[in-house]
């Protein structure tokens, strides 16, 4: 093993902070994007289906991520997607909001996004030391929402107070800035596969990780309703149930989100070191549905929004961390196929946050009000947890939801 391979990491933190970059810009598909489109016209059904469009392309993540394994190293890939992640966002922001662009470059930038936060996680899970799981997937989280929140706070008014097309250039360039942070990660690219074998490898590496015990274990937990949380992505249209102002709405779901998530995650982190991610995660998916059923009986007041928007995003943090906690652990070090492992892992993540929108949205048509949202997703939250709560204790006593603790990386280093 060389030196640079048994040398402890620094600056883990910075590390994490690379996956702002995906936040900031997928800020831009889920709430800049539908606000410019509101502003110039465009119906909510039309802008929600849009957006449902995004989400639907993000999950073939699962059937590309493999490429992110070959040909060049995570590195570059990183790096490329980065860049190519701030021009879609800048191009997309920049085109007629009722044009017929819209669509097709929300769906590409947010296929581009997962597949950059993945092949980060991908690098990172295979590059740092086992006993760095926890604190690298706090900080994956806080990237994420620090990220995002400055991008809900700042995007619009780029967009609309500077003439075009300086405000969506600005975004794009502010989107770059995190890229400079990747040159901390540790360089070794283990396993890394050549041109000629890429792209006939991609069925044979799907087929080898569907086949793990632990990846499908994860991937069964993951794609279980137990802590979506996913009336944080409803809220921006809640103010006027609760009676708020579009100021404390953009206010609580901007820098409050970014705030809120960066000290959740924190104290996730904290968490972690006295009890294992998966009973974390199940925990807050408990605690979190109790809240958010809790919620329906106060009054629909503005303060009781914040209260609300408050809430959800802590459980939603802490949700995350764990999340990434449990991915990281599962990976390797030095896999070969890290990246390919992250993208599947993140799609079944992804796909409770699909389901549960459309039932929290059919608990607001049954009941007419917010309150069907909220049982809805407290009730089938509620399900999944005590669905799982047995197979995970289980798993856990027997060591089946982490890869081998060796330290001891895969293949031959290959420089990054």
């Amino acid at each position: 093993m060389n030196d640079l391979t048994r040398a402890a990491p620094r600056f883990v933190w910075a590390m994490g902070l690379c996956n702002s970059a995906y936040g900031f810009c997928y800020a831009g598909v889920l709430v800049t994007m539908p606000q410019v489109m509101a502003a110039h016209g465009v119906g909510e059904p039309v802008i929600a289906g849009l957006t449902a469009l995004a989400g639907v392309a993000s999950l073939m993540t699962f059937l590309i991520a493999p490429v992110l394994d070959t040909m060049v190293s995570r590195r570059a890939w990183s790096r490329g997607l980065g860049i190519l992640g701030a021009v879609l966002t800048t191009v997309m922001l920049a085109v007629p909001p009722t044009g017929p662009l819209v669509a097709p470059l929300m769906m590409a930038d947010a296929l581009t996004l997962v597949m950059l936060t993945t092949s980060l996680g991908g690098w990172l899970g295979a590059a740092l030391p086992k006993d760095m799981d926890e604190t690298i997937g706090a900080w994956f989280t806080i990237g994420n929402g620090v990220g995002f929140g400055m991008g809900a706070l700042c995007q619009y008014t780029l967009v609309t107070a500077l003439p075009a097309p300086l405000g969506p250039v600005a975004v794009g360039l502010v989107a770059l800035v995190p890229l400079a942070l990747q040159r901390i990660i540790p360089s070794p690219d283990l396993g890394r596969k050549a041109v000629r074998e890429s792209f006939g490898a991609l069925a044979r590496d799907l087929s080898v990780l569907i086949r793990q015990p632990l990846v499908l274990r994860i991937a069964v937990m993951f794609v279980m309703p137990c802590a979506a949380f996913t009336l944080t992505n409803a809220f921006g249209g809640m103010g006027p149930d609760f009676h708020a102002s579009a100021q404390m709405v953009d206010v609580a779901n901007g820098l409050g989100v970014a705030v809120i998530g960066m000290l959740s995650a924190l104290a996730a982190r904290w968490c972690l070191g006295r009890m294992a991610a998966p009973l974390l995660y199940l925990g807050i998916g408990i605690v979190g549905a109790v809240f958010t059923a809790l919620v329906i009986g106060l009054p629909h007041t503005a303060p009781v929004y914040l209260l609300a928007v408050v809430g959800e995003n802590v459980a939603q943090s802490f949700a995350q961390v764990s999340q990434n906690a449990i991915i990281f652990g599962s990976i390797r070090r030095g896999s070969p196929l890290a990246a390919s492992q992250f993208g599947l892992l993140t799609t079944a993540i992804l796909v409770p946050y699909a389901y549960m929108q459309a039932l929290d949205g059919y608990g607001y048509h049954l009941a007419g009000n917010v309150a069907g949202s909220f049982w809805m997703d407290a009730g089938v939250s509620l399900a999944g947890c005590a669905v799982m709560l047995v197979p995970v204790l289980l798993w856990l006593r027997r060591g089946e939801l982490t890869a081998p603790d060796d330290d001891e990386p895969v293949g031959d280093g290959v420089p990054g």
